[in-house]
């Protein structure tokens, strides 16, 4: 992986519009092919370093217990061996690439990614994005092929990665709550040779806007709408 602004690099190379990232579509094997037919450029898939593999999952998971949980709801761990190895086999050759949002595990889940990239066939484009700067250095360090890029869900995290960006140019972009986004931000990454992907957005009139200001990738659930609004 080249440094930020070192070389050329587009989420979906040589087509206008932005990026359009299917938010959680790799979290289960059902309906891969369906969204990538929609038109999905990156699928999204949420991972957990638990006991040396990946957990596929959205929601965190009680200690202890195979429980997964979010704000408003319980439900017990799926039964079977989904991982992102199988999601790669599910997704090559359908013309999606895969956009992985690292939870935890810093260098040990960079280092697992390594293992799966060697052993399974998997998309062209991969993307991955962490909140954790040790997983990313250790991406640009294990998987060069891989594009990382930092997390930021809060102000507090946006303003430390700004005071940072000019020191540590490894991400090659950032993957922002598009809540915390204005022209004026989105401008200064750009500025500082970045790449922006907005998330999670599904109100077509925000989406405009930030297409407007230029963002490189929306992340969202309606891929369909946004790809015939902003696909050229």
């Amino acid at each position: 992986m080249s440094e930020a602004g070192a070389g050329p690099f587009d989420l979906v190379p040589a087509r206008g519009g932005p990026a359009i990232i299917a938010h959680g579509a790799g979290n289960s094997a059902a309906g891969v092919r369906d969204v990538v037919s929609a038109g999905a450029d990156y699928l999204e898939v949420d991972l957990w370093l638990r006991d040396g593999q990946f957990e596929v999952r959205h929601e965190r998971r009680m200690r202890w217990l195979p429980i997964l949980f979010e704000k408003w709801y319980l439900r017990r761990l799926p039964r079977g061996n989904y991982g992102l190895a199988e999601l790669m086999r599910e997704s090559a050759g359908q013309g999606a690439g895969l956009f992985l949002d690292l939870k935890d595990g810093g260098a040990a889940a960079a280092a697992l990614l390594r293992r799966i990239l060697t052993i399974s066939p998997h998309p062209e484009r991969i993307v991955a994005s962490s909140q954790q700067w040790r997983a990313l250095r250790a991406i640009n360090e294990m998987t060069p092929e891989v594009e990382a890029f930092y997390s930021i869900d809060v102000h507090a995290k946006l303003d430390l990665f700004l005071s940072v960006a000019d020191r540590d140019t490894r991400p090659r972009g950032v993957s922002c709550r598009h809540s915390l986004l204005t022209e004026r931000i989105v401008k200064e990454l750009h500025e500082r040779g970045l790449l922006v992907v907005a998330w999670t957005v599904d109100d077509l009139e925000r989406a405009r806007e930030l297409v407007a200001w230029g963002v490189d990738g929306l992340t969202t659930h309606r891929v369909d709408e946004m790809r015939r609004e902003f696909v050229l």
